[in-house]
């Protein structure tokens, strides 16, 4: 996707309120990281920690995911979750 079809992508789920998830949450979790990576990860149902920063994965989830990333070799910045 082109860079700016995906900052089009982002804008519209950043204003969204089409749901009633829009009522109870604080920030859309649209993603985060490099926009052109060769590996995704798409999670669901975002926790606490992700809904108060907007930022996928930040929470124990995300703690787990950069150990397990270290694991294997793999750095975050490398990748768009």
């Amino acid at each position: 996707m082109d860079t700016t079809a995906f900052s089009e992508l982002k804008d519209k789920c950043l204003a969204c309120n089409e749901c009633e998830l829009s009522s109870t949450r604080t920030n859309v979790v649209f993603g985060d990281g490099y926009e052109n990576a060769k590996i995704l990860f798409v999670g669901e149902a975002p926790g606490e920690q992700e809904d108060l920063s907007g930022k996928a994965f930040v929470g124990r989830s995300g703690q787990l995911l950069d150990k397990m990333l270290a694991a294997v070799g793999l750095d975050r910045s490398k990748i768009y979750i």
